[in-house]
């Protein structure tokens, strides 16, 4: 799932945690100071931007670019824009020069923007801009300009790293670690999906920058050095591993989607690889069965496939779109690039295959599950992976699947078919030999989520789902269907703008979105590419229209964070209406304070802002400061405690704190971690600690990591965002205690560095 709150470790205002901290020595000797790897910061965002910037995280960056007004194109570049509406190297150019304008709302270096492809149609262009750190490409990090025909900047969405930990291998060194990293790439997928590794091939898709926060909303935000594969296995197995470059795999996840025309027939042969072997071509795989212009097949799912390939080629086309043209595969077998299918495949140990997917470059059907929807959603896929190229993982996964299915509806609702019932309206795989699988009119039907605080919402924590991509796509569908047929829903009333303008508005926005787009970034595409197409007479969009959209994104709540899952929070007090009396209270604004001493490795927020600096420690939950605390090395441990005794004289006496914590159980699967944090406590002044896991009175207290159930509770893997604990200290009625909070390394905190944010801690008592 996509991130909570945006905590992200690296960017400008922050003191190194080099930095030698007043009254450090209250524990054991900090490690080296300087461990390696160490963090490199690339850039730091531009605050301001009235007008101009929609959409902000946590830490500054910019994500969506609206400006009131277009932005013309700077001078330097006004004799291309004014061919920008037809030439594409001159888009090209001109959206450079645009996005290097406001890059530093991002906390982008124009240098390490490069264009990887424009998109041009009657609404004008976008391109899409690749992030790359010493010519290495990042993950996820990528910016989309979308310019209207005079080149005039009507929006930009996207996001960037901000800082790197850790490098890749020396040059001579570099074989063996890709060899090595081939090698858990295939044991990673063979664990992850329970396959036979000896029948798996991996291929390097080449070095990446992956930074976890650009995916999800993983507290903490560094790019570390990866090498992405594409796995291979029998029938339809297709899955990507990402493999830190030390060897160590990190992610693992399955890419088959579960549920010019060239149609071939399997005949029921059994699929081995679902690569090669399934190609459709002369002289490939399978010879073709029916191409375009050739006689009817008599075999029905030959003849099904090829009239829905051309159902959703005129979908597309009906909206600006040479599908054969954008996603058709040419085998060098004399039929050109086209759209090409397989059906009636099967797989070892499965006659029928009660499935269809698409493959990186053809569709590959079962016998009997070629339907309009599930061709259109199929392909649909194909569009995306030359687009956006949504990354099937977490909430971009879900829109990736979204967007599959409202496109395939799309052709479903408007090829005249006989199944175009109103009991069928929205309902996916209606006619095929599985059955209806998902509703878009009524997701909770199927138990898939229509809003973001849905109790549906899959908070895919073991990642049996790619992060929740299947049932989480029910949010995106709920969206579509009332944009379209509008309805009464979550408080809001829409009158639907119908399907010709839907199908446009999904497509546009669908050219906007990048690879870790969550829905928050699609509910900014919609709003960007709707007020652009409503300046548009032909697109038929109004500014009526935009505000029906704007109703359904309120109505399933695409700005708002999933509710399940969201950091716990402690009560101040039980009872409604008590007292609250301070015994000790510090919200981190000064330090030194009087009420705390720290390590050498805990620093104070802005205050201790220092120019260059590598770490944020700015992030805070009341907007003003907190301590911040970062690990490099394992067995490293960094302490900060309160200065003084505090005597508990009464019951109902109470410490209470808010903290955010990036330990890197993202990875849970492979039990990566680079830290965890405790609470210590002492009552003889400090001479001895005792760890407070064990004591009872906890809200929110250290717990168990499943994947280390031999050691003491702590807290581990990720807050996701701030979370509220809380100590019953009656239990030291008529003592004086200290107590410690300390954060400590972990065996992989060199692939990943481990975060710690303090803010307002307190000792009261509460009273009637």
């Amino acid at each position: 799932m996509k991130a909570r709150t945006w905590l992200a470790g690296l960017a400008a205002g922050a003191v190194a945690l080099t930095l030698a901290a007043p009254n450090a020595a209250i524990g054991a000797p900090a490690a080296d100071p300087a461990p390696k790897p160490t963090v490199r910061q690339l850039d730091t965002p531009t605050g301001g931007g009235a007008g101009i910037v929609a959409k902000r995280d946590a830490l500054g960056r910019a994500h969506s670019i609206r400006p009131t007004t277009p932005l013309t194109a700077p001078k330097a570049v006004a004799s291309r824009a004014a061919k920008a509406a037809t030439s594409r190297p001159d888009s090209a150019a001109v959206a450079k020069a645009q996005v290097d304008a406001v890059a530093p709302y991002f906390g982008a270096r124009p240098a390490d923007l490069v264009a990887t492809g424009t998109s041009m149609s009657e609404y004008g262009s976008q391109t899409r801009f690749q992030q790359t750190i010493d010519g290495v490409e990042v993950f996820g990090g990528q910016i989309v300009t979308n310019l209207d025909k005079a080149g005039s900047l009507e929006s930009a969405n996207g996001e960037v790293a901000l800082s790197t930990y850790g490098a890749f291998p020396a040059a001579d060194k570099v074989d063996a670690a890709k060899a090595k990293a081939q090698e858990s790439a295939l044991a990673a997928v063979a664990k992850q999906g329970k396959l036979d590794a000896s029948k798996l091939t991996a291929e390097l898709t080449g070095p990446r920058w992956f930074d976890v926060g650009l995916m999800t909303r993983t507290p903490g935000s560094v790019a570390i050095p990866v090498y992405l594969y594409e796995v291979h296995g029998p029938g339809d197995v297709r899955w990507q591993a990402m493999v830190h470059a030390t060897g160590q795999a990190l992610l693992a996840w399955d890419l088959s989607e579960k549920i010019n025309r060239v149609v071939c027939d399997a005949n029921r042969a059994i699929i081995q690889t679902g690569g090669e072997d399934v190609r459709c071509g002369t002289g490939k795989a399978f010879e073709p069965t029916r191409v375009e212009g050739g006689p009817v097949s008599e075999v029905q799912d030959v003849n099904q496939v090829f009239d829905f390939f051309g159902d959703t080629s005129d979908t597309y086309a009906s909206i600006g779109t040479d599908l054969t043209n954008l996603i058709g595969v040419d085998y060098g077998d004399g039929k050109g690039k086209a759209l090409r299918g397989t059906v009636r495949i099967c797989v070892d140990g499965g006659c029928p295959f009660a499935n269809a997917f698409w493959n990186g470059e053809q569709m590959a059907f079962g016998e009997g599950v070629s339907t309009d929807d599930v061709t259109g959603h199929e392909l649909t896929h194909g569009v995306t992976q030359h687009t956006s190229a949504l990354a099937y993982l977490w909430e971009s996964g879900a829109i990736n699947e979204s967007l599959s299915d409202i496109m395939g509806e799309f052709v479903d609702l408007t090829n005249g078919s006989a199944d175009d019932t109103a009991e069928n309206r929205w309902q996916i795989g209606e006619g095929s030999s599985l059955g209806v699988i998902r509703s878009m009119s009524d997701p909770g039907k199927f138990n898939d989520p229509d809003k973001m605080t849905s109790a549906n919402w899959f908070d895919d924590t073991f990642f049996q789902d790619n992060g929740g991509v299947h049932l989480n796509s029910g949010v995106g569908n709920k969206t579509a269907y009332l944009v379209a047929d509008g309805g009464s829903f979550n408080g809001q009333k829409m009158l639907g703008i119908g399907l010709a303008r839907s199908e446009v508005l999904w497509h546009e926005t669908q050219k906007v979105l990048t690879t870790g787009a969550d829905y928050g970034d699609l509910a900014e595409g919609l709003r960007a590419t709707c007020d652009k197409l409503a300046k548009k007479k032909k697109s038929g969009m109004t500014k009526k229209d935009c505000a029906q959209v704007e109703l359904a994104i309120k109505a399933t709540e695409l700005d708002k964070e999933p509710a399940i899952g969201l950091p716990a929070q402690a009560p101040v007090c039980d009872t409604a209406g008590a007292k609250v009396k301070n015994l000790l209270k510090t919200s981190f604004t000064e330090y030194p304070d009087g009420k705390v001493v720290r390590d050498a490795g805990w620093v104070l927020g802005k205050a201790e802002g220092v120019e260059g600096s590598a770490v944020d420690t700015s992030y805070s939950k009341d907007g003003d400061d907190s301590m911040f605390g970062m690990v490099t090395a394992p067995d490293q441990a960094i302490g900060i405690q309160t200065a003084n005794g505090t005597k508990i004289k009464n019951q109902k006496t109470y410490l209470r704190f808010q903290h955010a914590y990036n330990f890197y159980n993202v990875f849970i699967i492979y039990a990566i971690r680079t830290g965890v944090a405790t609470l210590e406590y002492s009552d003889n002044g400090g001479a001895t600690w005792k760890d407070t896991a064990g004591l009872s009175g906890w809200t929110n207290g250290p717990s168990i990591d499943a994947n280390f159930d031999d050691e003491p509770a702590t807290w581990h893997g990720n807050s996701g965002g701030w979370e509220t604990s809380r100590l019953d200290l009656s239990q030291f009625q008529g003592k004086q205690v200290k107590f410690r909070w300390t954060l400590h390394g972990k065996d992989n905190v060199d692939l990943v560095p481990a975060n710690w944010w303090l803010d307002n801690a307190s000792i009261y008592t509460c009273s009637k």
